[in-house]
Order: structure tokens, then C-alpha cells, then sequence
């Protein structure tokens, strides 16, 4: 037993070393495309295109005319520092990582509830999917995920807005109303007392207030933005989950405890899901990188001011340090979650640490 964990802490030690290079392969390879834009941040800092003294002024002080290894040092240097730069465009006079600070969590809290409800429906229904093999069940899950996967997200959202939203609440006589844009009230208006303290999580300091109206109308205005993002990603699990499934039921040692008399339930749930689960949960621990880009389009349709819907303001305005910066923060957050699913998959899979 202490060998084992000895060995999970050094695999779990290596991955961290590993997750170095690759951030600064992140940093490097984003300074780059961020050279490649056509987008000029002197331009961004000045009021008038007339004034040509203030535009080279600019560019001096910001290295413009520096060598390229000068440049990009001046760029780790500032990264490692915390001094991503001001918005010049979209929240005009604002730090970056000010601005990261207060809209992450809406984001984040949007993914955790994609990320946490997916797995238990999708998984539940490739094991009834699996059990029913070209049944009218089967058919239905099958169809189902196909059609999640290949109808675009942002078109998911549109339709949801345009049937539950609008066409639902028409026939309902206004008896079901859904908002079908996302919350962006300030994050302090009412879940936070004056003096109080809170998170930037809209849900945990509506909990942590007792202010059970805010917790409602957050939980409201985020139910339709997560219906659309559990739709989308339920396809990819469910089919993995069906296809390991019907792997495993078709061992010899699933038929001997069939031919042993052990219910049918039993088989499934102790005996073949644990071994049909493998596969799948490097799956469901890996996918971060799809629920941040599936954000993204989910933000800007519903109108939910997180981090993607910023990060295409930032991009049509050509903010060219807001870009930067979310662009980091985002490779940070998916580097991150690549290494709490790495750990994730030995615990369920000690095997991979030797």
C-alpha cells in the first residue's frame, strides 16, 4: 500500500514537471499568433489616428522596435509578473486580470454544471442502450447521440431560445417563463450584503448568504444555457459508454454469471460496468477543452457576459491584451484540467503509475 502511494505521488510529481514545457510551449506559440494578427495595440491607446507623436511614443515604449527575442522576454517577464496588459477597447482602462477575475466564475459555473450532470445521464443511458442492443431503446439513445453530435451548439441554442423560450411561453398563455438570456447583473447587487465578502460565484454566495431569491433566479437564468451544453456533449460519452459496454457483455466470464443465475442488474451494474467504465471516464475527466469552447458559442447566443462571450467582444474590437489574456487564462484552465485528469484516471486505474 505505501508503495503504491509512493508511486502515485512521484507519477502525479512527474506530470507537474511535464505541465511546465508545455505552458511555456503555450506562452511562446500564443506570442506568436498574437505577432501574426493584423490587430495593432498602439493604435487601441490612442484617441486620435491623427496623432502620429503619440502612436510612435507608443510603439517605443511597448519595445515595438525591440529584437524579437527582447520582445518576448518582455512578454514571460510581464506573464510571470501579473501584468497582462490594459483593455483598450471593450472595458476601456481595466486590467486584464482584473477583468479575468470577475468573469470567470460565470463561466466556471456554467462548465461545472455541464461537467457534473453529463456523465451521470449520459453514462446511465449508453448502459440502457448497451442492454437493449437494436431494440426500440437502443435505436432511440443511438439516434439521440447522433443527432447531438452533429448538429452544431450554437444551433442548439438558437432553437432552445426559439421553442422553450418564445413558441413555449405563447402556448402556455404565459404560465412557463424561461429567461432565455443569461444573468449579467452586477455579481454584488443582491446575493452580497455591504459588508459583506463573497467568491464571484453567483450560486455559492447566494448559498452562503441565505438569499434563496438570487439562488432561484441564478439557478433560472441558468437552466437553458446548460440544457444546451448537456445536449451537445452527451453524444460523445453515451456512445463510448455503448461500445464498452457491449465489449465487455459479450466475456466469457459475463455469460458464466449469467448461466450461474445472477440477476441481470447485478451483471451490469457490479460485473460489466466496472471494467466498460474505463475507457469512457478518460472521457468524461478530459473534457474541460469541450465545455470551455462550448461555452464560448453558448455565451454569445445567450448573452451571458462570461468568458467566451468577452472573448468575442475582444476579438471583433481588436482588443489585443484582452485577447492575450483570456487566451492564457484558458490554456491555464485546460493545462490544469489535462492534470487533475491524468491523477484522476490512476485512481481508477493504478496500473498506468507503473
Amino acid at each position: 500500500m505505501a508503495q503504491q502511494a509512493q508511486n502515485m505521488i512521484k507519477y502525479i510529481l512527474k506530470r507537474i514537471f511535464l505541465m511546465v514545457p508545455i505552458l511555456l510551449g503555450v506562452l511562446i506559440f500564443t506570442w506568436i499568433l498574437s505577432h501574426m494578427m493584423s490587430i495593432n495595440p498602439a493604435l487601441n491607446q490612442l484617441r486620435s489616428f491623427t496623432d502620429t507623436e503619440g502612436y510612435q511614443r507608443i510603439l517605443r515604449e511597448s519595445g515595438y522596435y525591440d529584437p524579437w527575442f527582447v520582445k518576448l522576454g518582455i512578454y514571460l517577464r510581464n506573464f510571470f509578473n501579473g501584468n497582462w496588459g490594459e483593455s483598450h477597447v471593450v472595458l476601456k482602462g481595466q486590467k486584464v486580470l482584473d477583468i479575468i477575475g470577475k468573469i470567470w466564475p460565470k463561466t466556471i459555473e456554467l462548465m461545472f454544471i455541464s461537467i457534473v450532470i453529463v456523465p451521470f445521464i449520459a453514462i446511465k443511458l449508453g448502459i440502457v442502450s448497451a442492454s437493449n442492443k437494436n431494440k426500440l431503446k437502443d435505436n432511440l439513445i443511438r439516434g439521440l447521440a447522433i443527432f447531438g453530435a452533429g448538429i452544431p451548439i450554437f444551433y442548439v441554442g438558437t432553437l432552445a431560445q426559439l421553442f422553450i423560450g418564445i413558441y413555449l411561453q405563447n402556448f402556455t398563455n404565459d404560465l412557463f417563463i424561461m429567461p432565455i438570456l443569461g444573468a449579467n447583473e452586477d455579481l454584488w447587487a443582491r446575493a452580497i450584503p455591504s459588508h459583506g465578502i463573497g467568491t464571484g460565484f453567483r450560486i455559492i454566495d447566494s448559498i452562503l448568504y441565505n438569499n434563496q431569491s438570487f439562488l432561484m433566479d441564478t439557478l433560472n437564468h441558468l437552466l437553458l444555457p446548460a440544457f444546451c451544453m448537456i445536449f451537445v456533449s452527451l453524444s460523445g460519452i453515451v456512445r463510448q459508454t455503448r461500445s464498452s459496454m457491449l465489449d465487455v457483455l459479450d466475456q466469457d466470464y459475463i455469460r458464466t454469471a449469467r448461466a450461474k443465475g445472477v440477476p441481470d442488474e447485478i451483471v451490469i451494474n457490479k460485473h460489466a460496468l466496472r471494467n466498460a467504465i474505463l475507457p469512457t471516464s478518460h472521457i468524461v475527466i478530459g473534457s474541460t477543452a469541450y465545455a470551455l469552447l462550448g461555452s464560448l458559442f453558448i455565451e454569445l447566443i445567450f448573452n451571458y457576459m462570461g468568458m467566451g462571450y468577452y472573448q468575442l467582444q475582444a476579438i471583433y474590437g481588436g482588443d489585443y491584451f484582452l485577447i492575450n489574456g483570456i487566451l492564457l487564462f484558458q490554456a491555464i484552465v485546460i493545462i490544469s484540467g489535462t492534470l487533475i485528469a491524468d491523477v484522476a484516471y490512476t485512481i481508477i486505474d493504478p496500473r498506468i503509475i507503473y
